[in-house]
């Protein structure tokens, strides 16, 4: 007689965290592409576009948050209002704004693989919370950088839609890359207080209004045509809404440092997105470039995903105690 197999297959907090991460970073693989087509095919205003979005997702979000939580709770959540919206300036505002103007300016595929380099930066950002960061990692943000740099200056191929100023483009990326590592990072101690999703909603809310307010002061305002619509309810939803929620829930359940890499799940799905739909062909700077920063990422999480919040690598059992110290 065979043996029964168990029931009921038990996965770590750490695996739970780190797949929460991918899927979010699937989803935010396609923001991109969209972006492009929205900002730099259509027409749309950069501040406009990142407004839309995060309006839409600040809605989504904030209904699931309503029917999961309950009314007061959530409305109870929405009083910590200081760090909520310094999380809505840097991580939606400050990322979401950069996003599309580096769109705007640069290829998707170019925008998707600096914007996702926030690993390395996150690495960095670890030590003004006390995570421990070796020198390895150092030299893994050291050699990421010099990926971002050689994306930067080198040249593209011929493009159906080519760059208009790929280094303008390009460092738009870095500020949003500086802005999400700081979203992560800065934001852990808030998720471990109302939990994720009720952060990432009420943090979208806070982005999204100043999003609206620059908009309107630039006058990119207007009428969005169907399939417009239809782009910026996607980018409400997925990437933003769904994707968000769930790398606050990730945070809730792994270290920064362990969670970062998980975004370069993004690059590839821009790359084939963008080769796709836009026909953006790769040049040999981004080839050079993205394999030093990938090189860079592996070098500056490498300890990350051993080691614990203050070096207290010893206490976790599954990986879920790992990452819940205070900050």
């Amino acid at each position: 007689m065979e043996p029964t197999p168990p029931s009921n297959v038990i996965i770590s907090s750490h695996s739970r965290g780190i797949g929460y991460g991918i899927i979010a970073s699937l989803l935010w693989g396609s923001v991109f592409v969209v972006a492009r087509y929205l900002v730099e095919i259509r027409g749309l205003d950069p501040y406009y576009t990142a407004a839309l979005r995060f309006s839409f997702g600040a809605i989504f979000a904030l209904f699931y948050v309503l029917v999961a939580e309950g009314y007061e709770k959530t409305m109870a959540a929405g009083r910590a209002g200081a760090q909520l919206i310094a999380l809505g300036a840097i991580g939606i505002f400050g990322m979401g704004s950069l996003v599309f103007i580096s769109a705007q300016f640069t290829t998707s595929i170019n925008s998707s693989l600096i914007v996702n380099s926030n690993a390395i930066f996150i690495a960095a950002f670890a030590l003004l919370i006390h995570e421990r960061v070796t020198w390895v990692q150092f030299l893994g943000l050291f050699v990421g950088l010099v990926g971002c740099g050689i994306v930067m200056i080198g040249g593209t191929p011929p493009q159906p839609l080519p760059p208009s100023d790929n280094v303008l483009g390009c460092l738009a990326a870095v500020g949003g890359a500086l802005s999400w590592a700081a979203y992560t990072v800065f934001g852990k101690g808030t998720v471990r207080r109302l939990g994720g999703a009720t952060t990432s909603a009420w943090a979208m809310v806070a982005g999204a209004a100043m999003l609206a307010i620059v908009a309107v002061l630039r006058g990119g305002v207007r009428p969005l045509t169907v399939i417009e619509f239809l782009a910026v309810i996607y980018i409400g939803l997925g990437p933003s809404a769904i994707a968000m929620g769930l790398w606050y829930k990730a945070l809730e359940l792994v270290d920064s440092a362990v969670l970062g890499p998980s975004q370069y799940i993004a690059p590839i799905v821009s790359v084939l997105l963008g080769w796709f739909f836009l026909r953006e062909p790769l040049g040999t700077g981004f080839v050079a470039g993205g394999l030093l920063i990938l090189l860079g990422v592996y070098l500056a999480t490498k300890d990350g995903t051993k080691g614990a919040v203050g070096g207290r690598e010893g206490e976790a059992g599954d990986g879920a105690e790992v990452c819940s110290g205070q900050t």
